[in-house]
C-alpha cells in the first residue's frame, strides 16, 4: 500500500479534517501506516442501503445528572431504502456507549422481522453496528429503522463528536456548554449513522437540555419548542437540506448569543459567541458579509437560494480542535480567529481570519452543496475552499493583499511537503480513519489549491468561473468525484475555447497527471547567449539527493520574464512545456531571464551558471527590476536546489547576497525559513553563532526598514513583516532588537500599551531577559484577559523562559485546563522554540510527568497531539540529552503508543546533528565567502562609478 504522510505539526495539531493552520517551526515527519490493503477496505460501508432522511432526538444532560453527568440519551429514526438484492443485514456506523433498542418498520407500520436471539451486532474497530433480518429487504422499498442508544460527552473538543467545553462569564461563574465536531467521521459518536461523505441524508433535530441553556443553534432555525419538565425545554428545528452527516452540528449554552448581525441578507448573517465578547464582532461579521455577497454573485447561486431552512452563522468558540469547520448554516472557528479587537490582535491572526472565513462561506458551496464522494477526494473540498480563501479575498479586502501571501501560505508549503519520496497525489486512495485524517494536509489544502490557481492561468479567470458553475449546478447535492469536475472543466473549455492557443496541449492529460501522480517537476533553463535559444529539460524535484530518479513528464506552463522583456505580471502560460525537453527562440542575450511569473506555477526552476551569474548581479545592483514575488521564489528555490545537492551552498550564498539590501517581507520569509533549517542543524555546535553572525549582518536592513515600533494605519504586510523579522532577531541575539524588545516589556509592566503588533518579541525577549516577577506579571495578564489571541501570544512568551524552574512551572500549567485542550501541545512547542537551552528541562519533564501528558494532552485525538510533543522534542535535543531520552524510552516506556514514533525522531534528530557536523564548516567557509564577494563587488562598483566620472 502506499505510505501515509502525516503533516505531523506541532504547534496547533492541526492535520485533522477541517481547516488546518501550520507552522513552519518544525518540519514534517513522515509516517507509514502499515495497515493492509484487505483490512483497509473492511473499513469502508457496503453500499447496499442508503439512508434518506433522519429523525434525532437528542436529551443533553450536565452536571445536574448526578448518576451520569454530561451524557446524552438519544433516539432516532431513519428512513432508509435498499438498493441491492438479498440484504439481510443493515450496516452503519455507531460509536455511542451502548445501543439499548433497535427496531425495523415497513412503509404501512407494520414490524419488520429482526432476528431475536441477537438483532444487532457490533464491531467496535470499524465502529459498525450491523441490524440482523430474518429475511431480506425490498429493492426500492422504505423502511423506518429505530434505534435508541446511550452514550457520554467527550471533555473538551480534541476527540470530536459531542463535547463539553467551558468558559467565565462577566460575573466569574464558570459556564458549560455542549456543542459537536463530526468531520471527518465523528458523527457516529452522536448517533448511528452512514458516516461517509457518499451517503447524504435530510436531518431533523429535537434537542432537549435544561432550561437554562437558551442559547440554543444549529444547522436550521428552530421551528418549535416545547417543556417537557419543570427544568427542561426541547428545540425542534427545521428539516436540514439533503447533506453529508458530518455537517450536522448544534451548540447548546447559557448566554451564547448574537455579537453582531446583518439582517439585510435572507438569512440574517450572524456572528454568535460567550456573552463577554459583546462588541468585539463587528470585524468577523464585515469578513462573512462582504465574502457571502461575493459568492453570491461570483458563483450565481445565492446561498438564500440553497435551502429555505438554512441559517447562516457563524460561531466563536472558546474551545476548537482546528481553526474553523464549515457545518452547513453554522461555521464554527477557535475563538483566537473571530473576536478580533486592533489594540489586542496581532496583524497575523487578523489577516488569516479573513481568508479563514471565505474559506468556510466557500465551503458552503463546495464541500456542502456538492461534497466529495469519499475523502480520497478530499482535495475537491479543501483545495477549491483554500483557493477561494486567498483569491477573492484580495479583491474584497485589498488591504491584507491576500494573492501575495498565496505563495507563502500554500505554493512555498507544497513544494516543501510534495518533493519527499513518499508524497501521495492530489486523488489518494484512503479507507482507515488513520489514513483519511492524514489526507486533510497539504496535499489536499495546499497543493489543490496552487494547482487550482495554476489550472485558471491557462484556461482564464472566465472560463475557471464558468467550469466552477457547471459543476455546482450540475451535482448540487450530490456526492462528486474527480471526473464531475474534470467534464465542467471540459465543458467550459470548449464552449470558450480558451485553451486553443496551445498547440498540441491536451487539458484531460494535464488534468489527470496533475490530480493522480504525485510531485512536481524541476524545470532546468540552459540560455545560449549568443543567440537566445532557451533550451528547457525537467525531471521530478526530490530534496533528497539520494533519491532514485524516475520518469514523471509533467505538462509544465511556460511563463517568464527578462530584463527587456520585464512582464511578471503575465501570468497566463505563452506555452505548455508537455515534454521531456523544450526549445524556442525568445531574444535574451547576455541579460537574465527568471521563469514561472510570480511562482504561479507549481515548480521549480535552475539556471546554467551564466544566468545564474546574470541573475544574481541582477539581485544585487537593480533589485527592484525583479517582482519581489520572484525575488521570494529565488530564494526558496536555491535553498531547495542546495539541500538537494544541485547547487553547491558556496554558489547559493553568493546569490543570496542581494539579501543584506533587501527588505520585502515575503522574500525575507523565504529567507527565514531557510536559514532557521540550517541553523537547526547548527544547533549543537559554537559554529552556530558564527553563522547567526552572518544571518544577522544580512539582517541589518530589513531590521533598519521596519523598526521596533508599529506605525498607526500601517499595511497588514508591514505589521508581519516586522512580527516576523523582530521575533527571529531577537532569536538570533541582535542586541538591539534584544534591548528595544526588554525596554517594551518593562514599559508595559509600568502600565505602559504596547502595540500587538511587536507583543510576540516583546513578551519573548521579556521572558528570557527578565526574571520571576516578569514571569509572575505575564501569568497574570495570561489569566486576566478576555482575548484568545493574546492568550496565545503571552503562551509563547511564557515558554521562552531560561530559567528551568520558572520553564517547569510553566509546563505544568499545560497540564491544567488553564490552558486549552486545542493549545496543549502548542504551548509544549513554544517551550523548545523559546530557547535553546530549554529542550534538557522538556526533557525532565517529560520523564516526570509523561503518564500525565498524555492524560491531559488527549493521547488518542485525532491529531495525535502525544505524538507530535515527543517526536518535536528529539528534534532540539543534543547527542547527550538523545542518549538520555532513548534509554528512558527503551526501560520505561515500550508499552506507550508514541514508542516508535519518539525512536524514529531521536534517529532523525541524530542525523540532523551528523549532517550539520559534516558541513558545518563548509557552510561558514560559504558565508565567508559570499561576504567577500559583496565586498569585492561593492569594490568594483565603486571604481566603476569613478571611472565613469572621469570620462
Amino acid at each position: 500500500m502506499s505510505k501515509l504522510l502525516l503533516l505531523c505539526l506541532a504547534i496547533f495539531a492541526l492535520t485533522s479534517a477541517d481547516h488546518p493552520a501550520w507552522h513552519r517551526d518544525f518540519e514534517p515527519i513522515p509516517i507509514t501506516d502499515n495497515t493492509t490493503r484487505s483490512i483497509e477496505q473492511v473499513y469502508r460501508l457496503p453500499e447496499t442501503v442508503k439512508p434518506l432522511e433522519y429523525d434525532i432526538y437528542l436529551d443533553l444532560y450536565f452536571a445536574e445528572r448526578t448518576d451520569r453527568p454530561f451524557s446524552y440519551d438519544g433516539r432516532e429514526t431513519i428512513i432508509i431504502e435498499a438498493v441491492a438484492e438479498g440484504v439481510t443485514q443493515i450496516v452503519l456506523h455507531s460509536n455511542v456507549d451502548s445501543i439499548n433498542a433497535v427496531s425495523v418498520l415497513t412503509e404501512s407500520g407494520a414490524p419488520f422481522p429482526v432476528n431475536t436471539r441477537e438483532p444487532f451486532t457490533l464491531e467496535p474497530q470499524y465502529h459498525f453496528l450491523k441490524i440482523n433480518l430474518n429475511e431480506p429487504l425490498v429493492v426500492g422499498q422504505k423502511y423506518s429503522l429505530y434505534i435508541e442508544y446511550s452514550s457520554t460527552m467527550n471533555e473538551g473538543p480534541m476527540k470530536r463528536g459531542i463535547w463539553r467545553g467551558w468558559y467565565i462569564d462577566n460575573d466569574g461563574t464558570e459556564r458549560i456548554y455542549a456543542t459537536t465536531h463530526f468531520q471527518p467521521y465523528n458523527a457516529r459518536q452522536a448517533f448511528p449513522c452512514w458516516d461517509e461523505p457518499l451517503f447524504k441524508s435530510v436531518f431533523k433535530l429535537h434537542i432537549s437540555k435544561p432550561k437554562s441553556y437558551t442559547g440554543t443553534f444549529s444547522n436550521t432555525g428552530v421551528e418549535t419548542f416545547r417543556f417537557e419538565e419543570a427544568d427542561r425545554i426541547r428545540s425542534n428545528f427545521l428539516a436540514t437540506p439533503k447533506m453529508s452527516s458530518y455537517l450536522v452540528t448544534f451548540l447548546v449554552s447559557e448566554t451564547f448569543q448574537v455579537l453582531a448581525e446583518d439582517t439585510s441578507f435572507t438569512p440574517p448573517v450572524r456572528i454568535i459567541g460567550r456573552s463577554n465578547t459583546a462588541g468585539l464582532a463587528d470585524h468577523a461579521l464585515e469578513l462573512a458579509v462582504r465574502m457571502t455577497r461575493y459568492y453570491d454573485e461570483y458563483f450565481g447561486i445565492p446561498y438564500s437560494t440553497l435551502h429555505p431552512n438554512l441559517l447562516n452563522d457563524h460561531i466563536s468558540s472558546p474551545d476548537w480542535a482546528s481553526a474553523g469547520t464549515e457545518n452547513w448554516g453554522m461555521v464554527s472557528y477557535r475563538e483566537l480567529y473571530l473576536i478580533i479587537d486592533p489594540r489586542e490582535t496581532v496583524m497575523s491572526v487578523e489577516h488569516y481570519a479573513a481568508t479563514l472565513v471565505s474559506h468556510e462561506l466557500a465551503h458552503k458551496w463546495f464541500g456542502n452543496l456538492i461534497t466529495c464522494y469519499w475523502w480520497s477526494n478530499t482535495w475537491i473540498n479543501e483545495g477549491f475552499a483554500s483557493y477561494f480563501g486567498y483569491i477573492p479575498t484580495s479583491q474584497m479586502f485589498p488591504e491584507y493583499e491576500h494573492h501575495e501571501h498565496f505563495n507563502a501560505r500554500y505554493v512555498s508549503s507544497s513544494l516543501s511537503f510534495d518533493s519527499g519520496v513518499s508524497t501521495v497525489p492530489l486523488n489518494h486512495d484512503v479507507n482507515t480513519p488513520a489514513q483519511v485524517t492524514g489526507h486533510f494536509g497539504t496535499i489536499s489544502y495546499s497543493k489543490g489549491a496552487v494547482f487550482l490557481r495554476m489550472t485558471a492561468d491557462i484556461i482564464t479567470d472566465e472560463t475557471f468561473r464558468k467550469a466552477c458553475r457547471y459543476f455546482l449546478i450540475n451535482n448540487a447535492f450530490e456526492p462528486t468525484d474527480q471526473y464531475d469536475l474534470l467534464k465542467a472543466f471540459n465543458q467550459a473549455i470548449i464552449e470558450d475555447g480558451s485553451v486553443s492557443q496551445y498547440s498540441n496541449f491536451n487539458f484531460e492529460e494535464y488534468y489527470r497527471i496533475w490530480v493522480n501522480e504525485p510531485g512536481y517537476p524541476l524545470l532546468t533553463v540552459t540560455v545560449d547567449h549568443g543567440d537566445g535559444t532557451i533550451t528547457l529539460s525537467q525531471e521530478r524535484f526530490f530534496l533528497s539527493a539520494s533519491a532514485t530518479p524516475t520518469d514523471h513528464i509533467y505538462p509544465i506552463p511556460i511563463t517568464y520574464s527578462s530584463k527587456s522583456n520585464n512582464n511578471f505580471d503575465n501570468v497566463r502560460p505563452v506555452r505548455i512545456m508537455t515534454t521531456k525537453t523544450d526549445a524556442f527562440n525568445a531574444g535574451v542575450k547576455g541579460e537574465w531571464v527568471i521563469f514561472n511569473n510570480l511562482q504561479h506555477g507549481h515548480y521549480r526552476v535552475t539556471y546554467d551558471d551564466t544566468t545564474w551569474n546574470l541573475i544574481a548581479d541582477a539581485l544585487l545592483n537593480e533589485r527592484e527590476s525583479i517582482h519581489h514575488l520572484n525575488r521570494a521564489e529565488i530564494v526558496d528555490d536555491i535553498f531547495a536546489l542546495m539541500r538537494s545537492g544541485r547547487m553547491t551552498y558556496s554558489f547559493g550564498f553568493k546569490i543570496l547576497r542581494f539579501l543584506r539590501n533587501e527588505s520585502n517581507y515575503h522574500v525575507w520569509d523565504a529567507a527565514i525559513t531557510g536559514y532557521t533549517w540550517l541553523r537547526n542543524r547548527l544547533r549543537h555546535l559554537p559554529d552556530q553563532a558564527t553563522f547567526d553572525a552572518h544571518i544577522l549582518e544580512l539582517m541589518e536592513t530589513v531590521i533598519n526598514t521596519y523598526g521596533f515600533d508599529a506605525a498607526a494605519n500601517e499595511p497588514p504586510t508591514t505589521s508581519m513583516a516586522r512580527q516576523t523579522v523582530l521575533q527571529f532577531a531577537c532569536n538570533l541575539g541582535h542586541t538591539k532588537c534584544i534591548q528595544e524588545s526588554y525596554d517594551k516589556f518593562r514599559e508595559m509592566r509600568s502600565g505602559k500599551w504596547v502595540s500587538p503588533q511587536i507583543r510576540r518579541n516583546v513578551y519573548m525577549t521579556g521572558m528570557r531577559e527578565g526574571d520571576s516577577s516578569d514571569f509572575e506579571y505575564l501569568l497574570n495578564r495570561f489569566r486576566q484577559s478576555n482575548f484568545a489571541n493574546d492568550q496565545l501570544e503571552m503562551l509563547r512568551g511564557l515558554g521562552a523562559s531560561k530559567d528551568s524552574q520558572l520553564l517547569t512551572r510553566y509546563l505544568q500549567l499545560t497540564l491544567t485546563r488553564e490552558v486549552r485542550s486545542h493549545d496543549k501541545a502548542t504551548s509544549f512547542n513554544y517551550a523548545l522554540l523559546g530557547n535553546q537551552e530549554n529542550a534538557n528541562t522538556v526533557l525532565q519533564f517529560v520523564k516526570n510527568n509523561i503518564a500525565a501528558i498524555r492524560t491531559a494532552y488527549i493521547e488518542d485525538a485525532p491529531p495525535t497531539p502525544v505524538h507530535t510533543a515527543l517526536s518535536n522534542l528529539a528534534a532540539y535535543l543534543d547527542e547527550s540529552g538523545l542518549d538520555e531520552y532513548e534509554t528512558w524510552l527503551r526501560s520505561t516506556q515500550t508499552n506507550i503508543p508514541q514508542y516508535n514514533r519518539a525512536l524514529s525522531a531521536i534517529n532523525s534528530a541524530r542525523s540532523n546533528i551528523a549532517w550539520g557536523t559534516a558541513n558545518a564548516e563548509m557552510l561558514l567557509a560559504a558565508a565567508r565567502d559570499s561576504a567577500t564577494a559583496v565586498v569585492t563587488s561593492a569594490a568594483l562598483l565603486a571604481i566603476a562609478t569613478l571611472f565613469a566620472l572621469i570620462m
